[in-house]
């Protein structure tokens, strides 16, 4: 089964890191293998194909990771946590998802990313 991916596009690795960890504790995702660094030049083609304009905002820190939910649900978990980057969710089947797991083995790992604990979702929440 493939995975959805999101583009995780930011200032700096920390942020990156950050971000992913927001994702497991207040999104309720699972990041599925480890997490990988990609070109600037892969990350804005993704990001103009996805969004549909080039990226206005020069970044420093590209990663890329799978995440276990379907897109539509992925996005709509992100929307409601406000992550410290911008976020690119790439569904399965679309044109940069085929490219991106292509090149999958080419891209170098993040190093420092441990999944934290997970915060339980709650209906008090308003995110169940």
């Amino acid at each position: 089964m493939l995975n959805t991916i999101v583009l995780i596009r930011t200032d700096n690795f920390k942020k990156a890191l950050t971000a992913l960890a927001d994702l497991v504790r207040y999104g309720g995702m699972k990041i599925r293998g480890t997490p990988r660094i990609i070109p600037p030049a892969l990350s804005d083609w993704a990001f103009e194909q996805i969004v549909g304009e080039k990226p206005r905002k020069r970044v420093k820190a590209h990663v890329v990771a799978q995440v276990d939910l379907p897109a539509s649900k992925a996005i709509g978990r992100i929307r409601d946590i406000h992550p410290p980057a911008h976020i690119i969710v790439i569904p399965v089947g679309s044109p940069v998802h085929k490219e991106l797991l292509r090149l999958w083995g080419t891209f170098k790992e993040l190093k420092g990313f441990h999944p934290p604990k997970e915060t339980k979702r709650t209906s008090e929440d308003g995110l169940e």
